[in-house]
């Protein structure tokens, strides 16, 4: 049975400077419900979920690193994902590693550097795939690449996962992605100054601006405040408050 999660973001990990300041955050925003998991001399991994949905991870980031979110895709094979991204010119962080039982992944970053995961399943259980409706509230639903060369990272991602993708018509030439005919995600130049290429995921809200508000009451801070574009949805762009950023959206389709 093919494997309907190839070439599709199947989970997001939060790499924070605090978990015990991120986390409450989460909850408090989403309803999400955490679940501490101890990973031995790795340290601690706080799974999150939207009542039974795993939608994704935190852990804590590396010395001197930033606070982020990590987004993964799910390729055939993590250790040949790994080989095309240095092939192509980006970098491993995280070379191809398992946990046991579970999942094999890596940590790269492509050319222009905005980093991502690959993650392979490797529990041997069959694969849920993604579901046809509107995004469940609460749940990762579009990300989208910020980049310096939307060429350069087109052709990128194209050899490495086999993603096809095409310009919009559009003023801001929006890219969007796509995986077995399916939309996953979308592309655009870089907008602000001083910030580099990086994976910006989108988590479903039913209210963008009450849970725009609440960043601020909860101590995130609003990056870019609510917009509504016609016939696609509402959108704010906002930080938890050890600096990781992510998108709120609601789509005009529901």
């Amino acid at each position: 049975m093919k494997n309907p999660n190839l070439g599709r973001f199947t989970w997001h990990e939060l790499m924070t400077t605090d978990v015990a300041a991120a986390v409450p955050f989460y909850t408090a925003l989403f309803g999400w419900r955490p679940q501490e998991m101890d990973m031995g001399p790795e340290g601690k991994y706080t799974m999150l979920f939207q009542g039974e949905i795993p939608v994704g991870g935190a852990a804590t980031a590396q010395p001197g690193m930033p606070s982020a979110w990590l987004s993964y895709v799910e390729p055939t094979s993590t250790d040949e994902a790994v080989e095309k991204v240095v092939e192509l010119g980006g970098k491993v962080l995280v070379p191809p590693t398992d946990v046991p039982g579970m999942v094999r992944f890596a940590i790269a970053m492509d050319p222009q550097g905005a980093a991502f995961g690959v993650v392979t399943d490797i529990s041997g259980q069959p694969p849920q795939g993604p579901s046809d409706g509107p995004p469940v509230l609460g749940t990762f639903c579009w990300e989208e690449l910020h980049t310096s060369d939307q060429g350069a990272a087109g052709k990128f991602y194209g050899a490495v996962f086999g993603w096809t993708g095409k310009v919009g018509e559009d003023a801001m030439k929006y890219w969007h992605w796509q995986s077995a005919g399916k939309d996953i995600g979308g592309m655009m130049d870089l907008m602000m100054p001083n910030v580099p290429p990086h994976w910006l995921p989108y988590i479903a809200a039913s209210d963008v601006d009450a849970s725009t508000a609440k960043v601020k009451e909860l101590g995130g801070k609003v990056l870019m405040d609510t917009m509504d574009i016609e016939k696609v949805g509402k959108f704010s762009v906002v930080q938890d408050p050890t600096g990781a950023a992510f998108a709120l959206f609601r789509s005009a389709r529901v």
